[in-house]
């Protein structure tokens, strides 16, 4: 059961943390491609 619990956290820890670095920008300044091209997408459908 508390192994069951641990891993629960860690999962949760795990999703949190890659939620964080999705909503910051990238600090490499590379672009991101995906967002050039949903916003292009956008633009057209409009």
């Amino acid at each position: 059961m508390i192994a069951f619990l641990i891993l629960v956290a860690l999962i949760c820890w795990a999703l949190k943390r890659n939620q964080r670095k999705q909503i910051r920008p990238p600090a490499n300044g590379i672009p991101d491609r995906d967002l050039e091209r949903l916003v292009a997408e956008l633009r057209s459908l409009s």
